[in-house]
């Protein structure tokens, strides 16, 4: 009884120590993802809107070639991968036939009515109305949150998406 009394000891202290090893956070390997004016912020925090003209202490420093958009290429960084290269919103059947896979994907969506629902799917001069925006949110005004069957967007991927409305 004793022996096993002290595997259960030695199972748990190697169980413990495993946990305080392995929880190490390492390292971050794309760190501009996640700062915003210079600072740092977590991947549930959503950026201040991208403003291009405000000048270099309002943008991220690029090595001093000017601002950065530390959103990147949404249609690329985001909507391709997420939406269109899921199957759903792809280039080939694309489901409510909204293509956001495809290059020139401004050209299919501003102001451009969705289908089964009354508003625009992107409206630059009200981003936040936008299908494209509205569809990342927990309930939508229309249908089910995007994208289907997956774990919704981070909170500044999300922002990222109304910012890219609101410059088109």
């Amino acid at each position: 009884m004793r022996t096993e009394a002290r595997a259960w000891i030695a199972q748990g202290a190697a169980l413990v120590a495993a946990m305080v090893l392995g929880g190490c956070p390492g390292t971050l390997a794309d760190k501009e993802r996640y700062l915003v004016d210079g600072r740092f912020v977590s991947g549930d925090l959503a950026p201040a809107p991208f403003d291009a003209t405000a000048g270099e202490d309002a943008a991220l420093d690029g090595g001093g070639d000017g601002p950065k958009d530390p959103c990147g290429d949404v249609p690329t960084r985001l909507l391709q991968p997420s939406c269109g290269g899921t199957g759903c919103h792809g280039a080939t059947g694309p489901q409510a036939g909204l293509d956001l896979a495809s290059p020139g994907l401004a050209a299919r969506v501003v102001g451009k009515q969705a289908l089964g629902c009354s508003v625009l799917l992107a409206d630059p001069k009200n981003p936040t109305a936008s299908l494209l925006y509205t569809k990342l949110l927990p309930q939508p005004p229309c249908g089910s949150q995007m994208p289907l069957a997956r774990d919704p967007l981070a909170a500044f991927d999300v922002a990222c998406v109304r910012d890219w409305i609101a410059k088109q």
